[in-house]
């Protein structure tokens, strides 16, 4: 990527972070040994292979998940539909016809990254732009950069620990306690003079706290009240209710 002009970074910034496709990569690992044995096939009858080798060494292999041989694989047309595959690990070995298994996982598994049914890549995540500035009441040091973009999915964890990137802040005395250094520990994010919680990502943020469909403002600052509190030790699983905010 070029440089950014002389005076700061470029005026609108993304805000990056390293994704895994989870889904991909149970894919892979399971149709790891059809994927070999399929295209060796091809390759023994003169035919093209897609994507890349899967008999040469590559970079993603080291990412798979190690998966009991005895591990078993039903591949169904929905949740009740019929059976269409029931398969070990172990047991795949590329003879299985395509048709057996979905379109875009076997467009996924040849081609080395995930696809649609048609072998297109899945579009960028979606993205929000917003501006993240001090909020008045604090004595923080300023960001100069103007709109930022972020994927929909970034949590509010991540933003304060742009800032202080951005911003090389220094933990004031009153907030410094040994041992706690998280970003969460010292900074709040707030919008509409809200406190967000670390964990909200930028969509539910939007929409719960914005409420507009515009772009949206984000003030930072240092916390109020001291040092955030220390969470108290998660209850075994047996007691621990499970449920899901939907937004």
């Amino acid at each position: 990527a070029p440089p950014p002009p002389a005076g700061g970074p470029p005026p609108h910034p993304d805000i990056e972070e390293d994704k895994i496709n989870v889904g991909f990569k149970v894919v892979r690992s399971l149709l790891r040994n059809w994927r070999r044995g399929r295209v060796a096939a091809l390759q023994r009858a003169g035919q093209q292979v897609d994507g890349e080798d899967p008999l040469e060494p590559d970079e993603m292999a080291l990412l798979d998940y190690t998966l009991p041989e005895g591990l078993r694989v039903i591949v169904s047309e929905g949740a009740t539909g019929p059976v269409q595959c029931a398969r070990r690990v172990g047991e795949f070995d590329g003879s299985e016809a395509p048709e057996m298994l979905p379109e875009w996982a076997v467009r996924s598994v040849e081609q080395c990254f995930p696809t649609t049914d048609r072998g297109e890549p899945f579009p960028d995540t979606a993205k929000i732009g917003f501006h993240l500035v001090r909020h008045p009441s604090s004595d923080i040091k300023q960001m100069q950069q103007g709109k930022l973009n972020a994927p929909q999915i970034l949590r509010g964890r991540k933003v304060l620990s742009y800032a202080v990137s951005k911003l090389q802040l220094e933990i004031p005395p009153h907030l410094a306690v040994a041992g706690r250094d998280e970003v969460v520990d010292y900074l709040e994010l707030l919008c509409n003079d809200k406190v967000v919680p670390p964990e909200t990502n930028l969509m539910t943020i939007r929409r719960f706290f914005s409420k507009t469909s515009d772009e949206i403002t984000l003030h930072y600052r240092w916390r109020e009240g001291g040092p955030a509190p220390l969470s108290a030790p998660s209850p075994p699983a047996r007691y621990r209710a499970t449920g899901q905010i939907k937004g």
